[in-house]
């Protein structure tokens, strides 16, 4: 393992396991559960062997393996690198979607992207399905490990999008329909900015009334999908 312009560089790194613990001790780090259970039984890790753990607030831990128990391992910690998170002032705002698996692999792809901070709400226009903030927050940190990241994304949950006046930043809109056409230039300043996606068939006229201070872009000439918009802006606004 080796640093390189301050950030951590994992060599072999198609090799490398990450893995994912909140149990953090000052020289030790555990596994249970699921991450337990990747560890010893899927990926035959046993006492002595090395692994890397992130802990989802911009660690990552360099650690051996001390312990294996039933249902746990204990890991020591040798080095850790830290890291910043990469846009904190960008909030993603997506509705749900009626295709589940177009709106997981929305979600992934923002993870995936460094975004972290995602609002999600239910649009008029939205399934009627509950938000099960487990099952999203697992996918989370499958993403985080498979893409060597070691921020784990904020979910917040709002009831409507009128929820976001009452937050300071900039409220940008993309709508299909107006002629302003979005490019990354625009994003400029301190402020957080909140990017709002309408869901199939676009938002409604009463939900773009009800945000103040609002402003409105298009993303290409053609309609896009709701996913394909999201992941749009996320490209402009990371690569």
């Amino acid at each position: 393992m080796e640093k390189q312009n301050g950030y951590l560089t994992l060599e072999l790194l198609s090799d490398i396991e990450l893995f994912y613990s909140d149990q953090v001790s000052s020289d030790s780090i555990t596994l249970s559960d699921d991450e337990f259970h990747h560890c010893i039984k899927v990926f035959r890790k046993k006492t002595g062997d090395e692994i890397f753990i992130t802990d989802g607030k911009g660690k990552i831990y360099f650690c051996r393996i001390e312990t294996i128990s039933k249902k746990y391992l204990e890991a020591e910690i040798i080095s850790v690198e830290s890291f910043e998170e990469k846009f904190p002032n960008y909030f993603f705002c997506i509705p749900l979607l009626r295709n589940k698996d177009r709106f997981r692999f929305a979600f992934e792809k923002l993870v995936e992207l460094g975004i972290s901070k995602i609002i999600i709400y239910k649009a008029k226009r939205s399934v009627a399905d509950k938000i099960n903030i487990d099952k999203l927050s697992k996918i989370a940190i499958e993403t985080i490990k498979q893409s060597l990241q070691s921020i784990l994304p904020e979910i917040k949950i709002i009831s409507s999008l009128n929820d976001l006046n009452h937050i300071k930043g900039r409220k940008i809109i993309f709508d299909q329909k107006v002629n302003k056409r979005f490019e990354k230039q625009l994003i400029k300043g301190d402020l957080p900015i909140y990017f709002i996606f309408g869901p199939e068939g676009g938002l409604s006229d009463e939900e773009i009334n009800s945000i103040d201070d609002k402003e409105i872009y298009s993303l290409a000439e053609n309609r896009l999908r709701t996913e394909t918009a999201i992941i749009k802006v996320a490209s402009i606004i990371t690569l």
